[in-house]
Order: C-alpha cells, then structure tokens, then sequence
C-alpha cells in the first residue's frame, strides 16, 4: 500500500548517511516494522450487541489500522449511527489502541476504546477497555472475551462478556465458507437498563480482498421491562454485509 511505503521512505530517509549513497542505493531498504490496514463495510442494517442502530435502514462503516511488529496498534472505526428519535445521531466514531500478539495455537489482545456519538441533545459517549483471548484447534476456533465500561452513557458501569466458535466448512467457487456463533452476556450496574443476553449467528464467504456474510441476531431482553435507549430494536434480526478489504 502507499501508506506503507510512505512509513519506509520516511524512517530510511533518519539512517545517516556514513557511507556513499550510490552503495546505500544498492542495498535494499529493510522492511518497515509499521504496517497499514483499511476496510469499509456495507450492510443492511448496524447491529450492536444485539440491537438494531440504523433504524432498518442501510449501513456503511470503514475502518483504519496502523499495526507494529510487536504487536502494538491504533485505529479509527466510523459507521452510521441512528439510535431514534430525539437522539439526533448520524453517526458513530471509535478510537482504539491496544496489543495483540499469537503464542503458538493462542491468541490474546487487549486494548481501550473510546465511542464517540456526536448529538446535540444528549451525552451518548463512552470509553471501554477490552480482554480477549482464541484458541486454534485447527478445525475450529473458539475465544472468550469480555468489554468493560466505566462510565457507561447511560450511568454507572457496564460489563459486556462473550463466548464464540468458528467452524470452516469448506470451499465453493475459490471462497472459503465459515459459520461462526457467539453469545453474549450483558451487566448493567444502573438495574433501570437491566440486564440481557444475546446470540448472533453468522454464514461468511471470504475471497481474496471480498467478505459476504448473512446473520441474525436476537435477545432475550423484554422491552417493556428495559430501560436500554434501544430496547425496542432488539427483537430478532437478519443481515447481510459485504467487507472490502484494502
């Protein structure tokens, strides 16, 4: 990517220069430890733990990743955001930094993230720092993981825990097909939002640069017993999105 490259030239330009640059030319440039990733995604709808946050209209998010060696990174993840009315939401923007590195057939990642919800009528942001950790089995893959937020926009403190499994089964015109299911627990310390669990079940075909994926998602949280600002959009939902990988 050009990114990359500019991030090379940059710090070969720092090397100092103790010996005649037609020798230093004819060496080739060691390879940046600094590595550049973006993607957008398009989508039926944004699903948030559960809850619909585009209204039932189309969605678009796009993201980007600047990654070091030893496993450092640091990002930004922005995507549309309609939490209802009175909200006066449009979109949505995370900023994230953590580390994350692979220990044989274990991966584990750690990392803060602040989710900014401009509005002009109400205090929607809040700051999470995150846990996780994979294991490879070779056919599958399962991890656990767990978001904790302490100043939750909605008062007090949240803890987000979840448990998934992704199972490859097989290839179909040169794209690798996986099924993948999670499940999730949700804990308010504000009991007025109460309390949910949630299941996502997802159907994904990657091909080169391209992601296609199918889900549904769905609660157990009663909306007229729920003080959650989008209590009445976690009812049951399918769809489908498209990953564009750069």
């Amino acid at each position: 990517m050009r990114s990359r490259l500019l991030v090379t030239s940059a710090l070969v330009g720092l090397a100092p220069l103790d010996r005649p640059l037609a020798a230093a030319a004819e060496e080739p440039a060691a390879a940046s430890p600094f590595h550049w990733s973006a993607g957008a995604v398009f989508g039926t709808s944004h699903m948030f733990r559960g809850q619909q946050q585009t209204d039932g209209r189309a969605a678009v998010s796009a993201e980007v990743k600047l990654a070091h060696d030893n496993g450092a990174y640091a990002g930004i993840w922005a995507g549309s955001l309609d939490l209802g009315p009175g909200t006066d939401t449009k979109a949505e923007i995370d900023y994230f930094v953590g580390w994350g590195q692979r220990f044989g057939r274990w991966s584990v990642n750690t990392g803060y993230l602040y989710r900014q919800r401009p509005s002009g009528t109400l205090s929607l942001d809040f700051q999470e720092v995150l846990a996780s950790a994979v294991y490879d089995f070779g056919v599958t893959r399962t991890g656990v993981g767990v978001y904790y937020s302490w100043d939750y926009f909605q008062g007090g403190n949240s803890t987000c825990t979840y448990a998934n499994l992704h199972v490859p089964f097989g290839v179909m015109k040169g794209a690798q097909l996986t099924s993948s299911v999670a499940a999730v627990h949700h804990d308010f310390s504000n009991r007025a939002v109460g309390n949910y669990n949630d299941i996502d079940l997802r159907l994904i075909a990657r091909s080169n640069s391209l992601q296609y994926s199918i889900g549904y998602s769905n609660t157990d949280l009663k909306a007229s017993q729920s003080g959650l600002l989008t209590r009445d959009r976690a009812g049951g939902q399918a769809r489908a999105e498209v990953l564009v990988m750069f």
